[in-house]
């Protein structure tokens, strides 16, 4: 069959890249190797489902079939997701990577702007409101887990707390496999350690310096870039546009005390439901 058995929905900066290396070890399970997001952008899902399937079609013999796309739970900016979803596979196994709130917000926001162009404010605690939909919505985990919660079943749902993957990765890795109803007592490789949870981090990479962000506000300035050789606009790129990464954005306490305001009683239901104590996520710190 060339449908996905499981998919792994997001949440992205949650451990999903390490999720995806930890999973591609089973010896029955094939994963997909790129986030195809198939069901949350319309363009790619006017490929058609042959195309998705694609994307499974293989001569290799192991057991299961699965991919992730972190889009999948971003349902105020991609609200067709879980309908073309269930539509097309009812009887999917999904996974959600889940993060202390503060922290997840921060890694994505980062991770937006290290792909160098302006799908966030530069400012971030601007942009924790102005992009409330894409930053602090997608960390509702109560109100994106319920909308797959609507029309599939729990035992069809799998939750992985991001804090947990760290301290125990084996034993996380176990009840994911016993879920997927694979081989749980698979061992990981030794370089796939909690020390390797964090392939998808943004130290170190480039992103755009606040000037070049307010340039590019600029239609005469965003006409004038096409014209610039591109080995020129590379050097200027690397020494005076773009910088690089170093740490995480310092919150404002009125920023902070505003997405307490707007998550804290969901999240708090959200890991009542998963028996985690109230206490689990700080959203001080």
């Amino acid at each position: 069959m060339n449908k996905p058995d499981f998919i792994v929905i997001g949440a992205s900066k949650c451990g999903t890249s390490t999720l995806r290396t930890y999973l591609a070890q089973h010896p029955d399970i094939l994963m997909i190797t790129k986030e195809v997001q198939f069901f949350s952008c319309d363009d790619i899902y006017e490929l058609g489902l042959d195309w998705y399937e694609s994307l499974f079609r293989t001569k290799d013999s192991r057991k299961i079939k699965g991919e992730i796309s972190n889009l999948y739970t971003m349902k105020e900016v991609y609200p067709n997701s879980v309908t073309r979803l269930f539509k097309y596979a009812p009887s999917v196994k999904l996974i959600y990577c889940v993060r202390a709130p503060m922290s997840r917000i921060q890694s994505y926001w980062l991770e937006k702007r290290a792909h160098g162009g302006e799908e966030v404010h530069y400012d971030f605690n601007m942009a924790v409101k102005v992009n409330r939909d894409c930053l602090v919505d997608s960390t509702n985990y109560l109100q994106q887990i319920n909308a797959y919660k609507e029309v599939f079943p729990d035992n069809q749902i799998h939750v992985i707390f991001f804090k947990d993957f760290i301290e125990n990765p084996e034993e996380v890795m176990r009840q994911c496999f016993l879920f997927l109803g694979v081989n749980k007592d698979i061992s990981l490789n030794s370089d796939s350690n909690s020390s390797n949870l964090h392939l998808g981090k943004t130290d170190g990479r480039l992103v755009p310096r606040s000037f070049l962000s307010k340039l590019r506000q600029y239609k005469i300035f965003r006409a004038t870039v096409k014209f610039i050789p591109e080995v020129i606009r590379n050097y200027f790129k690397e020494r005076v546009f773009f910088k690089k990464n170093i740490g995480k954005p310092v919150w404002k306490s009125e920023t902070k005390e505003w997405v307490a305001n707007v998550l804290k009683a969901d999240l708090a239901e959200f890991l009542s439901q998963y028996e985690k104590p109230q206490d689990f996520w700080d959203f001080e710190s």
